[in-house]
C-alpha cells in the first residue's frame, strides 16, 4: 500500500510516499481502508524524533495519528459489536500512522461514525477535540469562569475555544492577527498575541485557568495573569490522575510544555483515549452543539504541502487529508 510517511527522524526531507506491506490488525486492532485523516502538530514532532521516549516508531511509518474509515479486517480481541464494512474512527495503533491507504486503530478507540457526522470532522476527534475535551473536564470549570486558551487557532485550540463555550463558560482566546476569524468564530473573546498580550487579556478581566498550546516564555507570561486564589465556588483544577499532587489546585494544563507546566504549578494533560470519550464528542458535534472549523482540505496526493501548512504554523483550524 502507499504512505506518506519516513523512514528515519529528520525534518520535512525526511518524509515522502514509500510503498510498504499492507498492515495486519494484532490483538484488538481494527484494520481500516481510510477516508481521511488529519494533521497536528504531534505528528511533526514524531517525525522529527522529538518523542522517541514516549512514543513507539517502526520505520517506515506514515506520519498522522487519527483517521476515519471503512472496517477491512477485525484482530482477533477486537470489539465484537464492531464488524467488516462498518465505517468508524479513532486513534492509531503503537508504531502504525493514518496518512496511508490502510491503517489499525485501537480497539478501545474505534468509534462507530454517526450517520451525521462528516469525515472530515470525525477524523479531527481522536487528537483535537479528543484533548480538548480532557482538559476541560481536567480543569473542570463552572459556567461562567473566564478560561485563557494561549495558542486558540490550532486545531486543539480552537476545538477547546468550542466546546468551552458549548459548557457555558467566558473565553478567552489568544491567537495572531491572522486567526481572528477562527477565534471568534468558536465563540471567544479574540486576545491578539505579539508584545503587549498580557495587557490585553489583563483589560478582559483575570482568568481563572489557562489551558496552554505554545509553551516556553509565552506559557510562563500567562502564569502571572493568574489571581493567587480560586474564586469561590471554582471547581478548577482537583487534583486527579497525572494532574500534580494529591489537594493542589492545578489550574495550568499543557499540551505543548507540560514539564514548565508542572513548574508553574501545573500539570500537562491526561489523555482518555477511548470510545467512549470520542462517542460523547462526536454526539456533541452531530447535533451542532459545539461548532467545527477545517481550515483547508488537501488529496492525499498533496499531504507534504499539508503538512508543511502546520509546520509553518500558518494553519488556522484543523487541516483535512482525504485519501
Amino acid at each position: 500500500m502507499r504512505i506518506f510517511g519516513f523512514t528515519e527522524y529528520g525534518g520535512p526531507e525526511v518524509a515522502g510516499f514509500l510503498d510498504v506491506p499492507d498492515p495486519r490488525p494484532e490483538g484488538d486492532g481494527v484494520l481500516i481502508d481510510v477516508d481521511a485523516t488529519t494533521v497536528n502538530p504531534g505528528d511533526i514532532k514524531v517525525r522529527s524524533g522529538q518523542r522517541q521516549e514516549s512514543f513507539p516508531v517502526r520505520f517506515p511509518m506514515a506520519m498522522g495519528r487519527e483517521a476515519v474509515g471503512t472496517i477491512r479486517e477485525l484482530g482477533p480481541d477486537a470489539p465484537t459489536d464492531l464488524e467488516v464494512g462498518q465505517r468508524v474512527f479513532g486513534s492509531a495503533a503503537p508504531g502504525i500512522g493514518t496518512f496511508a491507504e490502510q491503517t489499525v486503530l485501537t480497539g478501545t478507540s474505534a468509534t462507530p461514525l454517526p450517520e451525521e457526522l462528516s469525515a472530515g470532522t470525525a477524523a479531527s476527534i481522536p487528537a483535537a477535540f479528543g484533548t480538548a475535551h480532557d482538559a476541560l473536564n481536567q480543569l473542570s470549570l463552572r459556567p461562567g469562569q473566564p478560561l485563557l486558551v494561549i495558542g486558540a487557532g490550532g486545531g486543539v485550540g480552537s476545538s477547546a475555544l468550542s466546546l468551552a463555550k458549548a459548557a457555558g463558560l467566558t473565553v478567552w482566546g489568544v491567537g495572531s492577527a491572522g486567526k481572528h476569524d477562527v477565534i471568534t468564530r468558536m465563540g471567544a473573546e479574540h486576545v491578539e498575541s505579539g508584545p503587549g498580550w498580557t495587557d490585553r487579556v489583563r483589560r478582559l478581566g483575570t482568568p481563572v485557568a489557562i489551558l496552554d498550546l505554545v509553551g516556553g516564555d509565552v506559557l510562563r507570561e500567562g502564569a502571572e495573569l493568574l489571581s493567587d486564589e480560586v474564586p469561590a465556588g471554582s471547581a478548577a483544577g482537583s487534583a486527579g490522575e497525572g494532574a500534580g499532587d494529591v489537594g493542589r489546585q492545578v489550574r495550568i494544563l499543557s499540551a505543548a510544555d507540560p514539564g514548565l507546566a508542572k513548574e508553574l504549578g501545573g500539570s500537562g494533560i491526561v489523555r482518555h483515549r477511548t470510545r467512549e470519550v470520542y462517542a460523547r464528542i462526536a454526539q456533541l458535534l452531530a447535533a451542532s452543539a459545539a461548532p467545527t472549523w477545517v481550515s483547508a482540505r488537501y488529496r492525499f496526493a498533496d499531504a507534504a504541502q499539508a503538512v508543511a501548512d502546520v509546520e509553518a504554523g500558518h494553519a488556522a483550524g484543523k487541516i483535512i487529508i482525504r485519501i
